[in-house]
């Protein structure tokens, strides 16, 4: 846009000069920002005092940009669902700290994007807990040295499976050491499905933790 010089007796100043529609919708596309950005306050102002419907119109409003960051950096439909139902969580949790300097859906967007990554993260080291559980993983198990590694190995994992309550540990030891799925575990124990997700998912954490704090089973999973 072009700017014309006004010059007064007393000052100059510039104008702006150009289609009076394009001034009007540059200075309408400022005031809907403005406006943007003070919904987002009050919105956050109203989920962080706790009101079950402030915080119910949060989730409904973020619903949408958080599922969409999940699926894209997760890479599947099953990794999103969780990813966004833990990012939410964290929201909710932290809706508080919200300062209203960006969009609502770029912060929300942003916690989405680190839960996701630590969850790959978490993937990773479970996969490599679950190779050395199912495999005694040692340095040369034909060997005196490795047979002796693979025994301090052997006994260190038992040791992290006993610190499991008995529910979580049958739970963790079906799935990971005999591969069966929730649908089975939730038969073989007697107990609902979604009771047997949660003993999985409490009871994989705890036993990543106890493994992640034994230093030799740290560097072999690391």
């Amino acid at each position: 846009m072009c700017s014309e010089r006004i010059t007064t007796s007393s000052s100059t100043r510039f104008v702006p000069v150009g289609t009076p529609d394009k001034v009007m919708t540059a200075n309408a596309t400022a005031e809907v920002t403005r406006a943007d950005h003070s919904d987002d306050r009050a919105l956050s102002k109203f989920a962080a005092s706790g009101d079950p419907e402030g915080r119910r119109e949060l989730v409904l409003r973020l619903m949408i940009p958080v599922r969409n960051a999940a699926r894209y950096v997760s890479g599947s439909d099953v990794d999103a669902e969780d990813v966004a139902q833990t990012a939410m969580i964290e929201i909710l949790n932290s809706i508080g700290e919200f300062r209203g300097d960006g969009a609502l859906n770029r912060w929300a967007s942003r916690i989405t994007v680190r839960t996701a990554m630590a969850m790959i993260r978490r993937r990773r080291r479970d996969a490599k807990i679950l190779q050395l559980v199912r495999e005694n993983k040692t340095v040369n198990a034909s060997t005196s040295e490795g047979a002796a590694s693979g025994l301090v190995v052997r006994k260190r994992l038992a040791h992290c499976f006993d610190k499991l309550t008995e529910e979580r540990r049958v739970t963790v030891a079906l799935r990971l050491l005999h591969g069966y799925s929730l649908k089975e575990i939730a038969e073989l124990t007697e107990v609902p499905i979604n009771t047997a997700k949660d003993r999985l998912r409490v009871g994989r954490k705890e036993l990543r933790e106890r493994v992640l704090r034994d230093h030799v089973l740290r560097e072999l999973v690391e």
